[in-house]
């Protein structure tokens, strides 16, 4: 969050509303284990294009 620049009312939330990120967090947690089809990526200190890349890859990675 610290070099988006441009935040809005969720972001400022997730920040400041108490139990917002852990209850994301564990929403995101959830997913990841129950779909067998979900990527964890880690996104910190990643700039977007970064981002953008590691998606790419995960897309055009054969299916197993």
């Amino acid at each position: 969050m610290a070099r988006k620049k441009d935040r809005n009312q969720d972001d400022h939330d997730m920040i400041t509303v108490p139990g917002r990120l852990e209850r994301l967090r564990a929403n995101f947690d959830e997913v990841a284990a129950n779909d067998p089809t979900a990527v964890t990526i880690d996104t910190d200190d990643r700039t977007p294009g970064e981002l953008a890349d590691i998606i790419t890859r995960h897309l055009t990675e054969p299916s197993t």
